[in-house]
């Protein structure tokens, strides 16, 4: 045998650290590498730059709302910038980043409509006090007058678009260009150039003269501008003459006072308006914080009490009442009809009004139970007089509630026949062999069972039903009404129903601060009795899951 050792390549030496696949590895490995790298280099640098655009975009509405007083919104919007900054930058906040838009979207139309809600509370906002200070001030500052004597002008008009001038005649000589955004400038016809058959420059910084036949359908437009000239502004009278206007009120910020010119009659700020010591407000008034005076006027103002009273007591006995024999109703269609031949029909027919839009379905019931022409009262009429379903305040309760019933029993017999089939049969069958009747198994089986499987759903029912604004409304408005009432109230009103309309539903008593204050009430009142429903529901302890 030779001396010369003939060596073999295995497998696993070419697959070695220098082989020829290893190789091809690392070099597919390098360049997938470098590609992920500048992928998400171009990534992070892309995400900079919208973060900074959003957050630049931000800073200036968050100027633009200061500017105009409205500190909350500008906080919110403030609050969304920095969460999505944090979470794009910040690494503990990373896992947040799937879910920001809907955290926007919950902070902006959950999260501060209820902090606004209780911010409003505080406040005396109302139909005369809807706006800030500022805001109030600038518009007092915008009427004017013509004093006796003022200085009267021929006037010509110039139009650009929506922009016009007014090209004075001085009664004393010359000529004064005029408008709306500039500075009055003294001026000759022969500088502009080319002039018309009346001699008057055809235009004007490319505004175009306003003829005559046009000028009558443009007067009330450049009849509601403001001129101005170097003692004031100048208003248009007819469609010759302009005169020259002053400012009936003038804003004075040291002593915070604004002073009538035509008077000297002087208004100070008092509970959100400026008023003068005669007891005169002027209009509009503005928005301050009061406190809680608007909570205090509802649980103590004997005019309030007694009334609200009412409408608490009705409030909890619509909703009690309705769940509850909604409920009935359809856990007994559940357990009479479903087990019936034909009973595909049969749940069909029942769950006609499940699909029926609510505000047709009580549309329809209006019509039926109208004291002349309905037809339920017709029929009604044949064996005694009908009672009055929209004027008497006990039957309109009852139809109220018969009608919910009628709306939410086939909600309840889709609930009920679900949780019966989730009842194990064995359970029946055991109470069988030790003699129970149908109706013991419903008492102590049927029902323990189903409680606890509908819980949740009877408590969110019963919180929906406390505030069923659309049915309350909708139907009769709250009506009929309550005598001797500080604020138009009715017997079938719900508290929410009466929010409605202290806030938007009677405009001369819209006091949006006040219905602010029952609403965080009203809110505060259902979020405990939600909790105390939950906590003392088994349904919801975990030692019973």
């Amino acid at each position: 045998m030779s001396d010369t050792q003939v060596t073999t390549e295995t497998p696993h030496q070419g697959a070695g650290r220098g082989g020829p696949l290893n190789r091809l590895g690392g070099l597919i490995r390098k360049a997938t590498g470098e590609s992920r790298g500048r992928t998400g280099a171009i990534g992070f640098v892309g995400g900079i730059v919208i973060v900074a655009v959003v957050d630049f975009f931000a800073l200036l509405f968050m100027g633009q709302l200061i500017r105009d007083g409205l500190f909350p919104l500008a906080s919110i919007v403030g609050a969304i910038a920095i969460f999505l900054s944090l979470v794009y930058f910040r690494r503990s906040f990373s896992p947040f980043r799937w879910m920001a838009i809907g955290i926007v979207f919950v902070l902006m139309f959950t999260v501060y409509p209820i902090c606004y809600t209780v911010l409003l509370s505080f406040t005396n906002m109302s139909g005369g006090h809807l706006i800030t200070k500022e805001q109030a001030i600038e518009r007092i500052e915008r009427r004017t007058y013509i004093p006796e004597g003022a200085t009267e002008y021929a006037w010509t008009a110039y139009r650009s678009g929506e922009d016009y001038l007014l090209l004075l005649e001085d009664p004393e000589g010359g000529y004064l260009l005029v408008g709306t955004n500039r500075d009055p400038q003294r001026v000759t016809l022969d500088q502009f150039g080319a002039t018309d058959a009346d001699g008057y420059p055809k235009t004007i910084d490319r505004h175009t003269r306003v003829s005559r036949r046009d000028v009558v359908a443009q007067l009330d437009t450049i009849a509601a501008d403001e001129f101005r000239v170097e003692d004031g502004t100048v208003v248009v009278q007819s469609l010759r003459m302009a005169a020259q206007s002053r400012q009936v009120y003038e804003y004075d910020e040291e002593t915070d006072t604004i002073v009538d010119n035509q008077t000297g009659t002087i208004y100070r700020p008092i509970d959100g308006a400026f008023t003068s010591a005669d007891g005169e407000e002027l209009t509009p008034g503005f928005t301050i914080g009061i406190g809680f005076s608007n909570y205090g006027r509802f649980l103590s103002e004997e005019r309030y009490a007694k009334p609200l009273g009412r409408i608490i007591v009705w409030n909890f006995a619509f909703a009690v009442f309705s769940v509850a024999i909604s409920f009935l109703v359809g856990l007994s269609i559940a357990l009479a009809f479903d087990r019936l031949p034909g009973r595909r029909l049969i749940r069909t027919l029942l769950l006609v009004p499940y699909p029926i839009p609510v505000l047709v379905a009580i549309t329809i019931w209006k019509a039926l139970l109208n004291q002349q022409s309905g037809m339920y009262t017709a029929f009604i009429n044949l064996f005694a007089n009908a009672p009055s379903f929209f004027t008497d305040r006990t039957w309109t309760r009852i139809a109220l509630i018969v009608l919910n019933v009628y709306l939410s029993y086939p909600y309840f017999y889709i609930l009920s026949a679900g949780a019966l089939r989730a009842i194990p049969q064995e359970l029946f069958q055991a109470a069988a062999i030790d003699g129970a009747d149908g109706l013991a198994m419903t008492r102590h089986i049927t029902m323990p069972m189903i409680l606890r499987i509908l819980a949740p759903l009877l408590i969110a029912s019963l919180s929906f039903n406390f505030n069923n604004f659309t049915l309350i409304w909708t139907f009769n408005a709250g009506l009929p009404p309550q005598p001797d009432t500080i604020v138009p109230m009715g017997y079938t009103d719900l508290l929410i129903s009466l929010i409605y309309r202290l806030g938007f539903g009677t405009a001369n008593v819209a006091n949006y601060g006040f219905a602010s204050a029952i609403t965080v009430l009203l809110f505060l009142f259902v979020g405990v009795m939600v909790f105390f429903q939950t906590r003392s529901t088994k349904a919801f302890r975990e030692d019973t899951l």
